[in-house]
């Protein structure tokens, strides 16, 4: 009971600096921004939609993330596990759509707190927690994440990934032959795909978002320019029909993902040639280079700003193969 009072206090110090970081930014730009919803708000919208893929499988698309559940053989796989705060609607969900079945394993697809709200419960039961290393790393310690002034506690023990990886690989779970894929400083530096071959559903992580621009978390190793190179390497992995679940907004089809690819492109290209002319953030607002995307992604100063930040923290990279027309 004491560690899901501390995560709801967590969501609430959330709730609260993201709406202080929107102001911040509202007074740079002479903006008038959206502000985030308060607790109240958000728990009165808190509201899950399920959808049946298949008799095994079901999307879960939640008010802050999806979760997608595969039965297998030895009980449900779940990927990614929503934010604590919808956690038993969740739960209560996947109980109706699978009298009875017993959780095997979860992926975390990053460790964001709308992605891990189910460890505790699954990792006090001894279900098999699954990510990349660094997930597991930033989980396991407090993160001060710089751009939004937000501090995240630690995850008690029993509630971290106890199987990590470094790389591409796959897993065999009861009768499912699960893929996974890294995606190096995409949304975060520990961001994951995971591929259900036999159902042809593909599980994106943080890297995309439908119809909402995502957070790119550059203090924990998100990077615009990752983004472009991890989009590379998740398009090598589905076809014309796969089903592909973003971590936000409804399924999205290969024709949406690429067309979502070639857009970040454009507005790299974009930034790109502001930072050669040395054009401050005000600047490139003013420019608006996400004018023909922002019908349909939202208000993009949020978005632009991480970005802006994205790249200023990747200048001195020798490494960088982006950014090398840059003085």
């Amino acid at each position: 009971m004491e560690n899901n009072c501390s995560f709801k206090n967590s969501f609430k110090d959330s709730f609260q600096g993201r709406r202080g970081f929107l102001k911040q930014i509202a007074v740079l730009t002479g903006s008038a921004l959206p502000l985030l919803k308060t607790n109240a708000a958000f728990a009165e919208a808190a509201k899950i939609q399920t959808q049946r893929l298949s008799d095994k499988v079901l999307f879960v698309k939640g008010p802050d993330s999806n979760v997608l559940v595969v039965d297998s053989s030895e009980g449900l796989i779940m990927v990614d596990g929503g934010h604590t705060d919808w956690f038993g609607e969740l739960h209560k969900a996947i109980a109706q759509n699978f009298p009875g079945r017993p959780y095997r394993a979860l992926f975390n697809t990053q460790w964001h707190r709308e992605q891990s709200g189910s460890n505790l419960s699954l990792g006090e039961k001894g279900v098999q927690i699954i990510a990349h290393e660094n997930t597991m790393l930033w989980q396991s310690t407090e993160v001060w994440q710089r751009w939004s002034g937000l501090t995240f506690a630690p995850l008690p023990a029993v509630a971290l990934p106890k199987t990590v990886f470094f790389d591409d690989g796959a897993i065999r779970i009861g009768n499912r032959n699960v893929q996974y894929g890294y995606m190096r400083n995409a949304h975060t530096d520990g961001d994951i795909w995971v591929y259900f071959e036999d159902e042809n559903v593909l599980v994106t992580g943080g890297l995309v978002s439908n119809k909402r621009w995502p957070e790119i978390d550059w203090w924990t190793g998100g990077y615009i320019g990752g983004m472009l190179d991890s989009f590379v390497s998740l398009l090598s992995v589905p076809n014309a029909n796969t089903r592909i679940i973003p971590a936000f907004g409804d399924i999205m089809t290969l024709q949406e993902l690429r067309a979502q690819n070639q857009m970040y492109l454009n507005i790299f290209d974009r930034l790109h040639g502001s930072f050669i002319k040395a054009e401050s953030l005000e600047e490139i607002l003013k420019e608006k280079p996400t004018a023909e995307f922002d019908a349909e992604m939202g208000d993009p100063t949020l978005f632009m700003t991480l970005a802006w930040q994205s790249i200023q923290g990747n200048l001195r990279d020798p490494q960088n193969t982006r950014l090398l027309k840059l003085p």
